[in-house]
């Protein structure tokens, strides 16, 4: 091999190298303020000022009313995750994690790699049950 050839190689190595570190280590999109959320690498991300039971309550409580099969659900003080299962066999996740006593980050997933439709519809009935218990 020729010292062109090896350079070539090498520097391909290194971007492919660089490209895969940064889809590993992926971005959660900062949020600023009361019901902003974005969608980004097939979650949807949101912040609410809401205490994290409130938050679970609420996500159990909008799955059960879209009709998706509550599959698994757990919580204790650092965090919460529910699973919920559509007819069509995709399965929702979500996360839910404490920032303070009254706000709380939550990150919702339809699907294996995600769907945008979805996730917001979901987030969109999380929203209108926790209005509803003010």
């Amino acid at each position: 091999m020729n010292h062109k050839t090896i350079l070539l190689s090498r520097s391909i190595l290194l971007a492919v190298v660089v490209c895969l570190s940064f889809a590993l280590v992926g971005c959660t999109p900062s949020l600023v303020g009361e019901n902003a959320a974005a969608y980004s690498m097939g979650r949807l991300h949101a912040r609410i000022d809401r205490d994290m039971t409130s938050v679970y309550e609420a996500s159990v409580s909008g799955l059960e009313k879209l009709e998706i099969k509550v599959a698994d659900k757990k919580k204790d003080v650092f965090g919460a995750k529910v699973i919920g299962k559509t007819s069509d066999e995709q399965t929702i996740t979500i996360v839910i994690k404490p920032i303070s006593n009254t706000s709380t980050t939550l990150s919702i997933r339809a699907g294996v790699v995600g769907n945008e439709t979805r996730s917001r519809a979901i987030y969109e009935q999380i929203r209108k049950d926790l209005s509803s218990k003010m």
